[in-house]
């Protein structure tokens, strides 16, 4: 964060310069970009290096910079651009001959662009699909947990709270087995909206508890804004709204300087925590 108004002005150099260099920095910096919210940044320059890879034929970072723009665009619910995303990371990695992993990623996205339109069914028929190739890699991993939490979201878009309990907590569980932080944020936040859809107050709550303190470890602002309106929706409807109002106006906070589409959503809480 410190040092990005120096590194900045470098990225025009980078897009200049020789592919490989330029693609070394963008797997650098997709993560901190992503977590601190410099979203535009993000996508533009993902764009201009995926544009570069497939001048110089290298259609592996081609497909990783697709799929990279397209995590952004999911997380701005817009599901033409990311379902574009996926059908050129699906191209690329058909071009470079990927391996299993490749493919199960630019598939997995597809199923984010089905999950926004609320295609419940094409998405999990895509995410079991990425599934199944993840786990030609190895049983438990930080992919396999990934796509069990993908999978476990479509379940619960589409009303299989039974389905997306079981899927979240097997997510969990091998998170935690395979020492990976950022999954056990993540998917302990998932269990909390599941409870907050099956009015499951007291334990959205601890969940929600449990899974904040973890993403502000991460620095992950999107993540962070999530499971501060989760806590604030699960106390509002356990009538306590002063408490919940802090974590309300936390959330509305962060989504507004990321732009986010959960804002709606936010707001909504932190009016009734005002009430």
């Amino acid at each position: 964060d410190a040092a990005w108004p120096t590194i900045a002005p470098a990225l025009p150099l980078f897009l200049t310069g020789p592919n490989p260099k330029l693609q070394t920095v963008c797997d650098a910096l997709f993560r901190f970009l992503e977590f601190t919210g410099r979203w535009d940044e993000l996508v533009s320059l993902s764009r201009q290096a995926e544009a570069k890879a497939v001048a110089a034929g290298d259609y592996n970072n081609a497909g990783w910079r697709a799929y990279h723009a397209g995590r952004i665009h999911y997380l701005r619910q817009q599901a033409d651009e990311v379902l574009a995303c996926a059908g050129r990371a699906a191209a690329h990695s058909q071009k470079a001959q990927a391996g299993a992993r490749e493919r199960a990623f630019s598939i997995r996205l597809r199923g984010m662009g089905h999950q926004i339109r609320q295609d419940y069914p094409a998405a999990v028929a895509a995410y079991r699909e990425s599934l199944a190739l993840y786990r030609t890699l190895g049983a438990e991993s930080q992919d396999v947990a990934m796509g069990l939490n993908s999978l476990a979201d479509a379940e619960l878009g589409s009303g299989d709270f039974t389905a997306a309990e079981r899927d979240y907590r097997e997510a969990l569980r091998m998170a935690r087995a395979v020492g990976h932080a950022e999954g056990v944020a993540v998917y302990t936040g998932r269990l909390s909206e599941l409870m907050l859809d099956t009015k499951n107050w007291s334990m959205a709550e601890a969940l929600a508890r449990e899974a904040l303190p973890l993403s502000e470890n991460l620095g992950r602002k999107e993540l962070i804004a999530a499971n501060n309106r989760r806590l604030a929706q699960a106390l509002v409807r356990q009538g306590k709204p002063v408490k919940g109002l802090p974590y309300a106006q936390r959330a509305v906070e962060i989504f507004a300087q990321l732009g986010a589409p959960r804002l709606v959503a936010a707001k909504v809480i932190l009016k009734e925590s005002q009430s």
